[in-house]
């Protein structure tokens, strides 16, 4: 999705004519977006450092104890503290392979179809959880192949299916535009349909699915279910949570296979609702980057200044009546 946004992103900034002099002097503002980006993660750092690093050290703690015990155990047993390591180590690395042992029951593989289904969904539409990896050469080299040309296909198809969920919502803003238009100014009534697109994705794409994988993981509470909700269709893909990896998951094929539908679903949504965001010419942020204070708006200009409430009737100096295109006057934002 991020390359999906910054694809149609970029063909709306193709569209502003802008001016090598225009670049040049808003090379302050890049200036300060950097440095506010930069400020920005600083706090992020100094805010996860001081929330997540005392619950690692409790962790390492026990897990501190817990090798000791168990070092003293296996030295008893006759084991070297090399082969001891040796042990640890061969543990870890086959966990973070996705192999493990519990409870008598093996994991299963991480290349059954219905799995690996869910892993090139993973790869074409770029959230890229990580927990699954190739570990060949041959592998490595067909994934680069298989998403040169999987990733293409898949914005095309996300980018079709996203003009086609505009329609209703074009149609749901000019019918808020005819009902409201007498009430709001036209960037209020862009606001309101945002406002709505975002409840109707909030919805569909987050609360109804973050219940269900709530449900069906039963080791899942419903922040677990929409962090990971939030996390797969923002394309961040950490790949701390992994729906269908439970012990004795039913269905696991069909699992995995609606899980990478709902993927698309979810990215489709997403990539309509970052449209409408960026429809608001005052939230449309890189626009501010690229183009000067006066091309926004001129308060002098007569054609900025517009009446747009039509409960205003025009009527002549005769009955005392003001004008329509004098008073009152309602100016409209022409930002960009």
């Amino acid at each position: 999705m991020g390359l999906e946004f910054f694809v149609n992103h970029n063909n709306d900034i193709n569209e502003i004519n802008v001016s090598n002099s225009h670049i040049e002097e808003t090379n302050a503002r890049l200036g300060f977006g950097f440095l506010v980006i930069f400020i920005y993660l600083l706090i992020g750092a100094i805010v996860f450092v001081k929330i997540e690093g005392p619950v690692e050290r409790i962790q390492y703690e026990a897990y501190k104890e817990f090798r000791m015990a168990w070092e003293d155990k296996l030295t008893n047993l006759g084991m070297k503290l090399e082969d001891i390591d040796n042990l640890f180590s061969n543990i870890k690395d086959a966990a973070l392979s996705g192999v493990w042992i519990e409870k008598n029951q093996t994991s299963e593989s991480n290349w059954t179809f219905g799995q690996t289904f869910f892993f090139c969904g993973a790869l074409i539409s770029t959230v890229g959880y990580g927990r699954i990896s190739p570990k060949t050469h041959y592998g490595k080299l067909f994934t680069i192949i298989y998403c040169i040309i999987g990733i293409p296909l898949t914005l095309s198809f996300i980018s079709a299916l996203v003009l086609r969920l505009r329609q209703p919502s074009n149609y749901l803003k000019n019918k808020l535009s005819s009902k409201l238009s007498h009430v709001f100014h036209n960037f209020q009534i862009q606001y309101i349909h945002l406002a709505v697109i975002s409840t109707i994705v909030l919805i569909s794409a987050f609360i109804i699915p973050s219940y269900t994988f709530s449900q069906i993981e039963t080791d899942w509470s419903f922040l677990d279910a929409f962090y990971y909700c939030f996390v797969s269709l923002t394309t961040i893909g950490l790949g701390d949570y992994i729906p269908g990896d439970s012990p004795n998951q039913s269905f696991r094929e069909l699992y995995k296979l609606l899980v990478t539908v709902y993927l698309l679903f979810g990215l489709s949504v997403m990539m309509l609702f970052l449209a409408t965001l960026y429809d608001i010419p005052q939230l449309n942020l890189t626009k501010f980057f690229i183009t000067k204070n006066s091309e926004y708006v001129d308060l002098n200009k007569d054609d900025n200044i517009t009446n747009v409430y039509n409960k205003y009737k025009e009527e002549d100096d005769e009955t005392g009546s003001i004008p329509i295109n004098q008073y009152p006057y309602s100016i409209q934002n022409t930002y960009y």
